[in-house]
């Protein structure tokens, strides 16, 4: 009897597997963001500048996350100055996008630094709150490299 799965059927329902904070990655998070729709009326936009140093394989990894009312895009950190910068070290930024550690948290315990125009962030913490949305929302296709040790 013959399969009702076609090949290109079985192709579309398999989602792509990213690297955390891979370029793969971050396409996933900008199509995540792109696909939500919230009206933005008139807000005004913020770009937020994630840094992530000792990243293995990769060094450290900046991106840009731009948001109004809701989070728009997600892309590689052009040049240039972002609004709000927010910087960690990699085993932090893991916890984090595993839900397992929140930013608050990270804060108070010194893992978790922000600068930048911080009365600009609070006026977008609604929209920003969401950026774990996004993060639950490419989990399941995430993976993880393993820390390499401090020397």
């Amino acid at each position: 009897m013959p399969s009702s799965h076609s090949p290109s059927n079985a192709a579309r329902s398999v989602r792509c597997v990213a690297e955390f904070l891979s370029d793969e990655w971050i396409a996933a998070l900008d199509a995540a963001a792109r696909a939500t729709e919230v009206d933005a009326g008139d807000a005004d936009s913020l770009a937020v500048e994630p840094v992530v140093r000792g990243v293995p394989g990769r060094g450290d990894v900046r991106y840009r996350v731009t948001c109004d009312t809701g989070v728009r895009a997600v892309t590689r950190a052009p040049d240039g100055e972002a609004d709000v910068r927010i910087e960690t070290d990699y085993a932090t930024a893991v916890a984090l996008a595993r839900g397992q550690l929140n930013a608050q948290t990270a804060l108070a315990d010194g893992v978790l630094r922000v600068s930048g125009d911080l009365a600009r962030l609070a006026a977008h913490a609604a929209a920003f709150a969401r950026l774990g949305d996004l993060f639950a929302s490419v989990r399941a296709t995430t993976t993880f490299a393993a820390a390499e040790p401090e020397r």
